[in-house]
């Protein structure tokens, strides 16, 4: 620090022209040879580079952490309202035809599911809807979110049968679904990629979530619906 101080000196003292000036020798040096002031030069150099690229680099740290909880929130979102309407899932019975034994209106199958259940305050007016998630698309699709009025009986209008559709989550390579359970009362218990014309719902429904985006995760959702038996029983031709 005491030979820059030095050399700032000698810089101001040759800008004056005074070669007389004595403040030089407060110092005790006999001045400073072109090497000294080139690597002098050269340091300071160096200490603005080293500024310049910590400032850089924190500026990029800056855009980066304000770009990950945009879509942090928009999977931890699509999780919550998953979560919660798949809890809300309703055994609805299916009474017996000639072509299909009693069953509960649960479809599941590895790329869709379709069901009864209740909805979120903010999404519904109350009742039961027939929900549906599925992805649409190629490799860079969505998953939407369908829901519409359940109709437990022939009379519903058109317009209460009016359905409401909106993309959950987007740039998905793949959406799967997969079911715990036991199909047969004495059947083995494990996971399934289909769960559907059965007498009951699955023990636990899993949701798995591959974005386009390598960069992108989506945590593993598993969730339990609440309801396991019910006393609703409606007539097959009731059912669209």
């Amino acid at each position: 620090m005491v030979r820059i101080n030095q050399l700032a000196l000698r810089l101001c003292v040759l800008c004056r022209g005074d070669k007389t000036d004595t403040s030089l020798r407060l110092f005790g040096s006999a001045g400073f040879t072109l090497i000294e002031l080139i690597v002098a030069l050269i340091l300071l150099s160096l200490i603005f580079l080293l500024l310049a690229s910590g400032l850089q680099f924190g500026t990029d740290a800056w855009n980066t952490r304000k770009d990950e909880p945009s879509d942090s929130s928009e999977i931890l979102v699509a999780q919550n309202l998953l979560r919660r309407i798949l809890s809300e899932v309703r055994p609805v019975m299916i009474e017996a035809d000639p072509t299909h034994p009693r069953h509960v209106f649960f479809f599941g199958h590895r790329n869709s599911i379709r069901f009864v259940a209740s909805l979120p305050k903010h999404l519904g007016v109350g009742g039961f809807y027939e929900v549906s998630i599925y992805q649409s698309g190629g490799s860079r699709s969505s998953v939407h979110l369908s829901w519409r009025l359940f109709r437990a009986n022939g009379a519903a209008s058109a317009a209460t049968t009016q359905g409401t559709d909106v993309v959950l989550i987007s740039g998905v390579s793949e959406l799967q679904f997969s079911y715990f359970g036991s199909p047969a009362k004495k059947g083995s218990v494990q996971w399934y990629d289909e769960w559907e014309q059965l007498d009951h719902l699955p023990d636990l429904i899993q949701t798995k979530i591959a974005f386009s985006d390598p960069d992108r995760r989506w945590p593993n959702l598993v969730v339990a619906p609440m309801v396991r038996s019910m006393s609703l029983v409606i007539d097959s031709k009731d059912v669209n």
